[in-house]
């Protein structure tokens, strides 16, 4: 029985909380460690008095539902779309479960060698299983979050500036034709306020302090002269399909207040991108 409690207590936890982690990027939610780990204590608790319970289908159903619910509550109370982590939470518990199914159906086949197996090595099974599964997960997501092309003139594009990698949705756009004048090269523009908020702490503290030092241009737009700090990033790669192609280019931030509105994020230059793309 000690054994079991043992074995339960780790096998439970380690699948629900990884789960719980792969749905949240899945779903592109930011969940904390404590909300991850207190669902995984839950679902744990009631694995190991789950023996205990009244047989039958209606208890059994109604005990899985129940803590279903229970764990998506704890996990995605007040976060973006609950329904879709709950059901990204289902769909990766089935994932690692079956995973761990099917790699001791396929080596361990018969009663006896599993049953011995799982004797000798059961958490070290459950975790190595689980964490290739998790890691796939993630390969995966990594895969399908690379930026591309969504039409004619969009791309997604990856500047790297102070140590940051950050994901831009821009335009192309044929009218911008603004060039720095003392690199020669086409300015990618963004507003001050999308670009800071990418920034993670170190950067933002890095790009405060750069702040005074960057040198300024001035552009005519629509609404009239605009002031614009240049930044020149480490790398820019633009996403045509998936393919990345790295592009020479500054950046430009609009400031006074300009913010883009829509879902275009930065402003790409044609010219940037007549040997890139």
């Amino acid at each position: 029985m000690c054994m079991y409690i043992e074995f339960v207590i780790v096998d439970n936890f380690l699948l629900t909380y990884l789960a719980g982690a792969a749905a949240t990027r899945l779903c592109h939610n930011k969940i904390s460690v404590l909300r991850l780990s207190a669902a995984s204590a839950v679902g744990t608790i009631t694995a190991v008095f789950y023996p205990f319970l009244p047989s039958g289908l209606g208890v059994t159903l109604s005990v899985k539902i129940a803590l279903f619910v229970t764990l998506c509550v704890i996990m995605y109370y007040k976060t973006p779309r609950p329904g879709v982590g709950g059901m990204m939470f289902l769909g990766c518990t089935f994932a690692l479960g079956g995973a761990c199914y099917a790699v001791n159906a396929t080596f361990f086949q018969g009663t006896d060698r599993f049953c011995e197996y799982m004797r000798a090595c059961p958490v070290f099974s459950v975790v190595c299983i689980s964490a290739a599964v998790y890691a796939g997960i993630r390969y995966f997501i990594m895969r399908m979050r690379v930026p591309r092309a969504r039409a004619p003139y969009e791309y997604g594009t990856e500047v790297t500036v102070f140590g940051t990698k950050m994901t831009f949705s821009a335009f192309l756009d044929t009218g911008n034709c603004v060039f720095d004048g003392k690199s020669g090269l086409p300015v990618v523009i963004t507003d001050i306020d999308r670009f800071t908020d990418k920034l993670d702490g170190a950067a933002a503290v890095e790009f405060a302090k750069q702040l005074p030092k960057l040198r300024k241009m001035y552009a005519e737009t629509h609404g009239g002269k605009a002031e614009i700090y240049l930044i020149e990033p480490t790398r820019i790669t633009v996403y045509s399909d998936r393919h990345g192609h790295k592009i020479n280019a500054m950046v430009g931030l609009i400031g006074g207040g300009r913010k883009f509105v829509g879902s275009h994020e930065m402003l790409l230059c044609s010219a940037a991108l007549t040997e890139g793309v």
